[in-house]
């Protein structure tokens, strides 16, 4: 009775994993496929310096918001036994803190904008310093609902508010307003992201905590802001690097080409986080967490590998569709900015697992070195130009990930070999696709752009499927099955 009771337990959490697994995928999904569509309206009304411009802007908040925001609220997530209290303490310091960065941001952005060496950024951070209250206002509860594996919410609320932000953007960009209706997207969209979350959460913050039970987690949330600091470094000084050394056009055409990486690494990175850090937190045996890692990063890299070698093999015909020729130099960024999104994909299982094993110091020791290599190299690179840039990054990231696994690998009792004999299949079936679809490229130079991506997105996905069913028969029927099973609760709405 008792192990009757256990099974069904388990398979009641996997239903609901998997469930959850569907709706971060869709809200992932259908927001990034929205939000780049969007964008591509956007970008054939508005200049590329104000695309430069507005990028810097982001960037900086988005530090702020990674460093003194986001820390507290992933210890809440992948803690185990995590109460309201934990919840209702989270909710009040990050507003705290929040509100604090929006004011200094408010009154210090001349001096922000200088610093960062665009000093016309100043106006934008002026108005965009309330998307770091509106942060605040809503990271609680986002991570509730995360935590609870109720993505149902969370990809309501993406949905409604790019749509917002997108009438409130195209609206503006079609009457003339540039840069500011870049500048309303971005607040509508805050906005009415707080005003869903909210709405779509049963929990309420209440003044049910103590300073000294919370201090724990501050002290957590301290070793993940040092390596948030870092992991900011790494990822986004490429474009303070673009816009200060190169200039705000040459930075808008390098932020088109991260914009898009992004809304790749958005729709697959984040949503294998955001699904991975709970399932891990849940699973209450350690012991049993090293085959779950494994066998996430087999499907992840079966996912990811194709999807951006795809991008590099196909850049030039896709920017040129989606973009025209009046952005084809984004092409080049795409290219060189890819394989850093799969070693991202890869090392967020990592850092997964170093949080939930209550590792945070490691996670922050990778990210330090990551920012320190970024940075030595931009400055090596910078005058060979933007396309250098890029792929210093993508060097920089994939030369760090060992860093990263080892760090994971030591903490699950994993080796090499069971880490290179879950990646390698995925691999080297993409790099097969890849040079296939570069070959069929070069052979059909003279098709228009429209009638070459059509021909080479769905002729990738079959010599990746027939590379992948030669090389891992096994990994191939795995994945057949995930995608049959994804595709099956698509059409049964989760609930």
């Amino acid at each position: 009775m008792a192990s009757d009771r256990m099974a069904s337990d388990s398979m009641a959490s996997d239903r609901k994993v998997g469930h959850g697994a569907v709706w971060a995928v869709l809200g992932q999904g259908t927001g990034q496929v929205l939000s780049l569509l969007l964008f591509l309206v956007i970008a054939r009304f508005v200049s590329k310096e104000s695309f430069g411009l507005v990028s810097v802007s982001l960037a900086t908040i988005e530090v702020a918001r990674r460093v003194l925001i986001d820390p507290l609220t992933q210890v809440v997530t992948a803690k185990p036994g995590v109460t309201d209290r934990d919840f209702n303490f989270c909710f009040f310091v990050v507003v705290v803190v929040a509100g604090t960065l929006a004011l200094i941001l408010f009154f210090g952005a001349p001096w922000i904008s200088a610093m960062i060496g665009t000093p016309a950024a100043a106006d934008t951070l002026h108005i965009l310093s309330a998307i770091l209250l509106a942060f605040g206002l809503s990271a609680t509860h986002g991570a509730w609902l995360v935590r609870g594996l109720q993505f149902r919410a969370l990809a309501l609320r993406s949905v409604a508010s790019v749509i917002a932000g997108g009438v409130v953007g195209i609206g503006m960009a079609l009457n003339g307003y540039d840069l500011w209706s870049l500048v309303g997207q971005q607040l509508t969209i805050q906005t009415v992201s707080v005003i869903t979350l909210w709405y779509g959460t049963s929990w309420r913050p209440t003044l049910a905590f103590s300073w000294r039970e919370g201090r724990g987690s501050v002290g957590q949330a301290a070793h993940i802001a040092t390596s948030a600091i870092w992991t900011s470094i790494a990822l986004d000084a490429d474009i303070f690097f673009a816009s200060a050394f190169f200039g705000l056009t040459a930075a808008g055409v390098y932020n088109a080409g991260k914009r898009i990486m992004l809304a790749a690494n958005m729709l697959l990175v984040n949503t294998i986080s955001a699904v991975a850090m709970p399932t891990f937190a849940n699973i209450g045996r350690h012991q049993d967490r090293g085959p779950a890692f494994l066998n996430g990063l087999r499907l992840t890299s079966a996912m990811t590998a194709p999807a951006f070698a795809g991008m590099a093999a196909t850049a030039p015909l896709l920017v040129r569709v989606i973009l025209g020729e009046r952005w084809s130099d984004v092409s080049l960024i795409i290219t060189a900015l890819a394989a850093s999104g799969y070693a991202l994909s890869i090392g967020q299982f990592a850092t997964s697992i170093l949080l939930v094993q209550q590792r945070p110091h490691l996670d922050s020791l990778t990210s330090a070195v990551a920012a320190i290599v970024n940075v030595t190299t931009f400055f090596m690179v910078l005058r060979f130009g933007p396309v250098a840039l890029a792929a210093t990054v993508s060097a920089t990231t994939i030369g760090v990930l060992p860093v990263r696994l080892r760090f994971a690998m030591r903490e699950l009792g994993i080796r090499w070999g069971q880490i290179v004999q879950v990646l390698l299949p995925s691999l080297v079936a993409a790099g097969v696709m890849a040079t296939v679809l570069i070959v069929i490229r070069a052979m059909l130079p003279a098709l228009p752009p429209p009638l070459g991506l059509g021909i080479q997105i769905p002729l990738g996905m079959a010599c990746y499927a027939l590379a992948m069913r030669l090389v891992s028969p096994a990994l191939f029927q795995e994945s057949s099955r995930a995608v049959g099973q994804l595709l099956k609760r698509r059409r049964v709405s989760p609930s």
